[in-house]
């Protein structure tokens, strides 16, 4: 009964996060398609006439992001994880790959073009595509010198940096759904959306990192690790 329910849960857990997700691929598609136009500089503030680097790693990022978060929750899923070993590891290092470029990416774009909110976005998703980009690494890593515990670890956190493009929307919707947009500003400039710079990945960081303090410490029992 007891596994009866927890996958009834994890199934409506899948079902709602892809659900949420629909509004988030059909936006970066339709931000790829708007890149990759003879108008795009007309379309979006993302992209500029003639830089071509610059719009390219843009276009790089979103694709590898939307890639990210869509595949990322299922590397979770036990059932996934001990029937189907080999798939796995193949998605733990698709997921890699695609976090690394997509931080590397990020970060070619926004010394080139800087963002919308001014400086203080830009230090901020800088500083959140080295996150992405260090997390990447440091899985790989783990996995290499077959650090189990030190893998799990950088694998909790790479995971809540991959939806952070997600849950940066998601913060958006829910704030503009209780408060009609409060503290938010069209150029990004309010006092909401200097919070929210940070607030997609900062505190998921933390969390993820009081947890895997407890976990060591024995609070939470001894970890379990998935290579």
């Amino acid at each position: 009964m007891r596994k009866l329910t927890s996958r009834m849960m994890t199934g409506l857990v899948l079902v709602l996060f892809y659900l949420t997700l629909l509004p988030f691929v059909a936006h970066g598609l339709g931000m790829v398609g708007i890149g990759l136009s003879q108008d795009a500089a007309g379309q979006s503030y993302l992209f500029s006439d003639r830089r071509d680097v610059g719009n390219a790693a843009m276009i790089l990022h979103i694709l590898t992001g939307m890639l990210l978060v869509t595949l990322v929750l299922l590397q979770l899923l036990r059932g996934l994880r001990s029937r189907f070993t080999r798939f796995h590891r193949m998605l733990g290092r698709l997921l890699v790959a695609l976090a690394l470029i997509t931080g590397l990416a990020g970060m070619t774009y926004i010394p080139l073009r800087g963002t919308i909110g001014g400086p203080l976005m830009s230090a901020a998703f800088f500083l959140y595509g080295l996150c992405l980009f260090t997390a990447g690494l440091m899985v790989a890593r783990m996995a290499l010198v077959r650090d189990r515990a030190g893998h799990w670890a950088w694998g909790l956190r790479l995971f809540w940096l991959a939806l952070g493009s997600w849950l940066y929307r998601l913060h958006y919707t829910i704030w503009y759904l209780l408060t009609g947009g409060l503290g938010s500003r069209p150029d990004f400039s309010g006092p909401f959306d200097l919070i929210q710079s940070f607030a997609f990945f900062v505190p998921y960081l933390l969390i993820a990192q009081i947890w895997i303090a407890r976990r060591r410490s024995g609070h939470q029992g001894p970890l379990v690790t998935a290579p």
